[in-house]
């Protein structure tokens, strides 16, 4: 950990949401509007970590909040042939968490597992996809390199949070900070650099 990697976090939230609400106003395309939703989220979830610090990965409403920033993410690469349907996938899927939190612990376990690999793995590889299939310019990567650092930290933290650690806590605490502000501004980047509508 380094001084001020918090308020790092927090710029790079700022700067994900500006991009994207920028690119949206600009051109009125879904993905950016996708993007801008997913940033949102971001921003709070950075917030809560600058005032509380870890102490914010115990707040009721974080696992919603930290699922929605991947989920709409994965919504915006897909892009204006698919977004609605995902949607109602996110939705469904924080139907069934909430079932879960209220009724039975395992539903809710299984639908934020299920949302936050499928919304990984669309962040991570669909990018990579597109551009091999020379479908969008090379700097539209960026975003699945920004999806791949979130993926592996989202992964490292939920391992973390269940009590079933793949890496110390020390080291988790250590990255989580770096991977967050890394991937923030990667994918700032991609969307920045991306063109659609």
């Amino acid at each position: 950990m380094f001084p001020g990697e918090e308020l790092l976090t927090l710029l790079s939230s700022l700067l994900l949401l500006s991009i994207s609400l920028y690119k949206y106003l600009k051109s009125k395309e879904i993905s950016y509007a996708m993007w801008s939703i997913a940033a949102l989220s971001f921003l709070i979830i950075a917030a809560a970590l600058a005032l509380l610090k870890l102490d914010a990965l115990s707040l009721p409403i974080t696992p919603y909040v930290g699922a929605l920033y991947p989920a709409f993410m994965a919504a915006g690469v897909l892009g204006k042939d698919h977004w609605r349907k995902y949607v109602i996938f996110i939705l469904l899927m924080l139907l069934l968490m909430v079932i879960g939190q209220l009724s039975y612990k395992l539903i809710f376990t299984g639908a934020e597992v299920i949302l936050h690999s499928v919304s990984g793995l669309i962040i991570t590889f669909l990018p990579f996809i597109i551009v091999a299939r020379r479908r969008a310019p090379p700097t539209e990567s960026l975003i699945g390199l920004g999806g791949l650092l979130i993926s592996i930290g989202g992964l490292a933290l939920t391992t973390l949070l269940a009590q079933k650690p793949l890496l110390p806590m020390e080291t988790v605490i250590f990255l989580l900070h770096p991977l967050l502000f890394l991937s923030a501004f990667l994918m700032a980047a991609g969307i920045y650099l991306c063109r659609r509508g």
